[in-house]
């Protein structure tokens, strides 16, 4: 690592340490040490320590209702593929407001930054999955995710997509956006959001291909022209707008539009319903449900393997009180001596004695960040320290589409 990069990521947690200096602690029966600061109307930043873990957490507690906090999920370079740090994100950041917080969320493709589950930003279904697409599950299923709608009111749920292809009187089922389903027969929809070309299949499937020329959007509604007839491949061009990608007996289907022509309507949602959705960003496992942990069982539920579930690691997770007025975002430090890191258990135990009602785990390990007032606050696992991942939740204070 350069000097200068050294030097920046030095004085970033002296910053850091500074900034913690002035806070008395808070006396608490469960820890050793509590600090707390406001650091907006309605957002509060804490840091625990418990020698016993030994275990160094921060939390953000956010107030949903306070006028102007918002939560906005983005992408690492506003892209598809890419990957970048979390305080990257949190400095490029020009819209309304002003980014008071963030934590990392979605696991992602190590070598191409792609998120793993569903991605909805400011409202915009851009990945749609009918189940992960995580290569570590167990079995094949959908993970867990947080979705925030344009009244912040926050849910946990395993989110699919829900989509459908219509041409004349036709309808097909669409198994996925930008997002081709580990299963032999499917039909899945490519947009310009992926780059200028569709994705290589990793699983190194020819597919069936069409063009199509996109016409217009309303909401989570496409229409798109058939813009040329059906080739097979591992890729193709997407400079007319869009691709139809389909796979085993589906492409019948594909080639009965192709010859037909004209428009198709491609309709998405997720489901469960939960009406506009202003943000989703995908996690794995829920670990807690209706106040009682269910870590216990993630192997189970949404096919984690022990090595992940029991053993200890840096985690990121967010939480959501009874009522639904609160959000928590922590972070646990971990693989030093000092820092023990968590299992799945622990995590949850520690997010019910937070408050927590609800709660799921995000990406963690060396993924691990929370930036605070433009500042990195835990203790990254990486040797290079803060490592470049695929997603991020940023806090938005004084946020006027609230």
């Amino acid at each position: 690592m350069p000097n200068h990069a050294r030097n920046s990521m030095r004085n970033s947690f002296l910053i850091c340490a500074i900034a913690w200096a002035f806070p008395a602690a808070l006396s608490s029966q469960q820890y050793d040490s509590v600090t707390s600061r406001v650091i907006a109307p309605g957002v509060t930043h804490k840091r625990i320590v418990q020698l016993s873990g030994p275990w160094r957490v921060n939390l953000l507690e956010i107030d949903l209702r306070q006028p102007g906090i918002s939560l906005r999920g983005v992408k690492a370079k506003d892209s598809f593929i890419g990957r970048e740090k979390v305080s990257s994100m949190v400095a490029r950041y020009t819209g309304s407001g002003k980014v008071v917080g963030a934590v990392n969320t979605d696991f992602f493709n190590v070598k191409t930054g792609e998120s793993e589950n569903n991605v909805v930003i400011e409202g915009e279904l851009s990945k749609g999955v009918t189940v992960s697409d995580s290569p570590y599950d167990k079995f094949n299923t959908l993970h867990s995710e947080l979705g925030i709608d344009w009244t912040n009111h926050p849910w946990i749920e395993r989110f699919g997509l829900k989509g459908t292809i219509t041409y004349g009187t036709h309808k097909v089922k669409l198994d996925g956006l930008n997002f081709r389903p580990p299963y032999e027969n499917y039909t899945a929809l490519y947009t310009t959001f992926v780059g200028d070309s569709s994705p290589s299949d990793t699983l190194h499937r020819d597919v069936a291909y069409v063009p199509l020329k996109f016409v217009s959007r309303n909401a989570n509604n496409l229409t798109y022209r058939i813009g040329g007839s059906v080739h097979d491949g591992s890729r193709a061009s997407l400079s007319t707008g869009g691709l139809l990608v389909a796979a085993g007996a589906r492409r019948n289907e594909l080639r009965a539009m192709a010859r037909r022509g004209g428009t198709i309507r491609v309709t998405t949602a997720l489901v469960p319903a939960h009406g506009n959705l202003r943000t989703v960003v995908g996690g794995w496992p829920r670990i807690v449900r209706n106040g009682r942990s269910i870590a216990e069982y993630s192997d189970i539920e949404e096919g984690t393997r022990p090595g992940f579930s029991a053993g200890r690691h840096p985690r990121t997770a967010v939480g959501i009180s009874r009522e639904g007025r609160t959000l928590y975002l922590i972070t646990v430090d971990g693989r030093r001596e000092s820092d023990g890191g968590m299992t799945l258990v622990e995590l949850a135990n520690v997010m019910i004695q937070l408050g927590a009602y609800e709660a799921m785990n995000f990406d963690g390990g060396g993924s691990t960040t929370m930036v605070v007032e433009g500042c990195v606050v835990n203790r990254p696992s990486d040797q290079a320290g803060e490592r470049p991942v695929g997603s991020a939740l940023l806090i938005i204070a004084g946020d006027r589409l609230k």
